[in-house]
């Protein structure tokens, strides 16, 4: 940003709270990522010891 943010009262520039609102936008989508991310990890490893647990039986 070339222009330095103009504050104005308590709440801060509107350059300044969209800023936050963004950088909450991220913190938020990226916790969501991680929790989809860890699902699938748990998925698969479920699906692969029910498939070691059906050849196991079958032996």
């Amino acid at each position: 940003m070339a222009t330095p943010p103009i504050t104005s009262g308590a709440a801060g520039s509107p350059e300044q709270n969209l800023d936050k609102m963004i950088k909450h936008q991220e913190r938020m989508f990226s916790l969501e990522i991680t929790k989809e991310i860890a699902k699938s990890q748990h998925d698969m490893l479920m699906s692969t010891a029910r498939t070691l647990g059906q050849s196991a039986e079958k032996a």
